[in-house]
């Protein structure tokens, strides 16, 4: 690692531990898939292996749609990545330190200033493998500004917090990158204690993952998007309504990378009668038919399965 970037991440405490050595002593599978999860890549330190987005030359360019000569230019030199922004009369360049996003979807990239965090330009779209303008970028600005605040960080990364330091403000000492156990599981250093989801009430489960699931506050209704409601879409089904047990966990590990969508309809007939539904017994799944794809009010190109699992295919 670049010795400037390690510096800076002392200074805010960032810590590049992926997991708490005394959990991997006795979980060590639960910690090795846990790594290659959503939550476990929710946050990291800008690298090649970590950054997805494509800097050779033809794939490295974010151009305006609206406004002629704005363009973003991404370099990388050595192990440093660059996000270069020209417009006429203007230029500035970043370099990229922490990437965010588990790289399902997509990703954005964050650096570090006066102990700050703020938001680069372009973001990278994997559906479409091309760089996007990030959340909150206006086509044809060149901004660099976009502050990341506490509550982003809350759900991209394990005990970050802001703190007032000589008179200025500045990420405080012990955050860690990743959503690491300590996240979902805050006693776990005291196993007298540790409530593991075996031991939590349904209230007490829906309530963690809506946390980072539960939509951005003060929305008007449950939305399938980035940051959308999806637990209280769940909520809303009439599966949850009628299942006294069912959780997000019933259906989704949070310590795996799951992405197939015929594993995961395989979790509706835990509950439901396979024999009664001609597109499961053929192999078409239920995901796809009672969970209906809905495209993104804020992010191109993009669209967002549905967690209101509806009685009737495609339904609302």
């Amino acid at each position: 690692m670049n010795a400037r970037v390690a510096c800076v991440l002392a200074a805010v405490g960032g810590s590049l531990a992926q997991t708490q050595p005394s959990c991997e002593s006795c979980h060590r599978a639960i910690v090795e898939s846990w790594r290659a999860s959503p939550h476990g890549n929710a946050s990291r330190a800008a690298s090649a292996t970590a950054i997805l987005g494509r800097f050779d030359e033809g794939h490295n360019l974010l151009e305006s749609t609206k406004r002629p000569g704005v363009r973003f230019r991404m370099e990388q030199t050595g192990e440093r990545f660059f996000q270069h922004g020209e417009a006429p009369g203007r230029k500035r360049s970043e370099a990229i330190d922490w990437v965010i996003g588990s790289g399902r979807r997509g990703q954005t990239y964050l650096y570090f200033k006066t102990g700050l965090l703020f938001q680069l330009p372009a973001s990278w779209h994997v559906g479409t493998g091309r760089w996007i303008y990030s959340p909150g970028y206006d086509d044809g600005g060149m901004q660099f500004d976009r502050i990341i605040t506490p509550e982003c960080l809350t759900c991209h990364t394990t005990e970050a917090r802001i703190e007032w330091a000589g008179g200025e403000m500045r990420y405080a000492p012990g955050a860690k990158l990743g959503l690491q156990c300590a996240k979902c599981h805050p006693d776990a250093a005291d196993h007298a204690k540790q409530r593991g989801p075996s031991r939590w009430t349904r209230a007490e489960s829906m309530k963690l993952c809506k946390e980072c699931h539960g939509g951005v506050p003060g929305a008007r209704e449950p939305a399938p998007d980035v940051h959308g409601n999806q637990v209280g879409l769940l909520e809303m089904s009439r599966c949850f309504k009628a299942s006294p047990n069912l959780t997000c966990t019933t259906c989704h590990d949070p310590h795996r990378a799951e992405r197939r969508v015929e594993v995961l309809s395989g979790k509706c007939v835990q509950c439901h009668e396979q024999q009664k539904c001609k597109q499961a017994r053929d192999g078409q799944g239920c995901v796809g038919c009672h969970m209906a794809e809905q495209k993104s009010r804020k992010i191109v190109f993009q669209s967002y399965r549905s967690h209101r699992i509806t009685a009737r295919p495609g339904g609302q």
